[in-house]
């Protein structure tokens, strides 16, 4: 179905009406177990291996970034944990000087110790990329859009690297979902996702992905999913599939408010920085418009100008009137604001929190469906407040 168009691929990607009673929405399969015959190898047989619904999401994934094939898990932790699992003691990965405290606590509490080490570069330029280069070097695990800067990588760049070193780069695609671009276009060797974000879309499912169109990276993730067990049931498979249909038309809602509430903060008094890749003034604007179609995404970061600002009452008036949440996560319905110091980045050293500019006075939105005035209003009242 590679030829259709991205909205027509998010309805219909992966699914086909049921042969038997002709259902255009997905079996909701819960069994565990299948009959099997004996002597002849099944197709399902115990759905910790396989189940039909997961199949169909995990078709409709690999559709949407433009071909391989995917394996889902628990989380998007839970998918990137698979991943470093393929890797042997010995072997190092290359990963932004920017990325997900998550993914850093991974690497460093759980894999280190287990052999395999890591290096943070700076991603910008060949010369950097390759002065941290190492003969056990496996691949570059890279984030399109970091958080929370959200400073694009050039794509370009990292083919350019890879085809140079005959390293492949994994593209974390959370940020940048196949509504605004695919890594797959620009060589990437597998791509991931915590579909738990703009994927599913709804604030209600835990899931993650990762997608690739080497056969031997596949087959080994398929025994790892089957073997380690951090598969996603049945249920959340489902509702993945059914929020995945209007991720086009969120993504382009989103897109729109988070530029008018980050030009409303860029022209606030009260605020000092703000980080929003559809900003000119943000510095890696040149490279989000090269690659980042119908919008920028729905996640902006700003800092609160005063050092001496109470931040508990800022955030008590922004939410209220409970149209703004403080909380995790982002890419929901509902707009989040967060607060990276402590929540994304909280595992990592004050000295690498200072690197980063991850200051105790950002914070983190990311805009709902929400009208952008309303967000505004409330955003407005919190700023009145400090």
């Amino acid at each position: 179905m590679s030829d259709y168009d991205l909205q027509t691929l998010l309805v219909h990607g992966g699914e086909r009406p049921d042969p038997y009673t002709g259902a255009i929405a997905p079996n909701l399969v819960r069994s565990k177990t299948y009959k099997q015959e004996f002597g002849v190898n099944s197709k399902y047989e115990y759905s910790r291996a396989q189940n039909p619904t997961r199949l169909v999401l995990e078709e409709k994934l690999a559709c949407l970034e433009g071909g391989g094939r995917a394996s889902v898990f628990s989380s998007g932790l839970a998918a990137e944990a698979n991943l470093f699992l393929t890797l042997s003691p010995g072997d190092h990965i290359i990963i932004p000087s920017e990325v997900y405290g998550g993914t850093l606590r991974l690497l460093r509490n759980v894999f280190v110790p287990y052999g395999i080490t890591y290096t943070q570069s700076d991603l910008s330029s060949v010369e950097n990329i390759k002065k941290n280069i190492t003969p056990n070097t496996k691949y570059f695990f890279i984030e399109a859009l970091t958080n929370p800067s959200l400073i694009p990588i050039d794509l370009e760049l990292m083919d350019e690297v890879s085809m140079e070193t005959s390293i492949p780069y994994i593209a974390d695609m959370t940020f940048c979902p196949p509504s605004t671009m695919r890594a797959f276009d620009y060589g990437a060797f597998a791509v991931i996702h915590s579909v738990s974000k703009y994927l599913s879309g709804h604030n209600d499912v835990l899931a993650g992905v990762v997608i690739t169109r080497d056969d031997k990276l596949h087959d080994r993730l398929k025994f790892l999913q089957k073997t380690v067990g951090a598969i996603l049931s049945p249920d959340e498979c489902y509702r993945c599939i059914q929020g995945i249909k209007t991720l086009q038309v969120r993504w382009e809602k989103v897109s729109e408010s988070a530029l008018e509430v980050a030009s409303y903060l860029f022209d606030n008094e009260k605020i000092s920085r703000v980080l929003y890749p559809g900003l000119e003034s943000h510095p890696g604007h040149n490279i989000a418009e090269k690659y980042m179609r119908k919008g920028y995404g729905g996640v902006l970061s700003f800092e609160i100008a005063s050092e001496n600002c109470d931040l508990k009452k800022f955030v008590d008036e922004v939410q209220r009137d409970g149209i703004v949440t403080y909380g995790e996560s982002l890419a929901s319905p509902e707009t989040l604001l967060a607060y990276p110091y402590t929540m994304s980045h909280g595992s990592l050293t004050s000295e690498e929190k200072e690197k980063l500019k991850i200051t105790p006075r950002l914070f983190r939105l990311s805009l709902g469906l929400e009208s952008p005035k309303d967000i505004i209003h409330e955003l407005g009242r919190g700023l009145e407040a400090v």
